[in-house]
């Protein structure tokens, strides 16, 4: 059971990255895509300093979820390692 939970946990850390990857791609691309619809400079700049950096922050948010679910994955194959040699 242990062995599906690891499995699983894995799989769910790759989903999750890859969708959030995804995902930071396309907020820096509206970014982009923002700055040059912007009429004067001072209005590109701005949006490219406040909503750039606050969409990557809010896009890399969960990939930090899939990384401690990865890590979950790792510590449960770790105590079955131990319950296998201890007991």
């Amino acid at each position: 059971m242990r062995s599906t939970y690891s499995a699983l946990g894995r799989c769910r850390a790759t989903v999750v990255i890859d969708a959030e990857v995804l995902g930071f791609v396309f907020v820096v691309i509206g970014t982009i895509f923002a700055v040059m619809q912007a009429a004067p400079f001072a209005q590109g700049m701005s949006i490219l300093l406040i909503s750039g950096m606050l969409g990557r922050l809010f896009a890399k948010r969960p990939i930090v979820l899939g990384q401690g679910l990865r890590t979950r994955a790792d510590v449960a194959e770790y105590i079955q390692e131990q319950d296998g040699r201890g007991g």
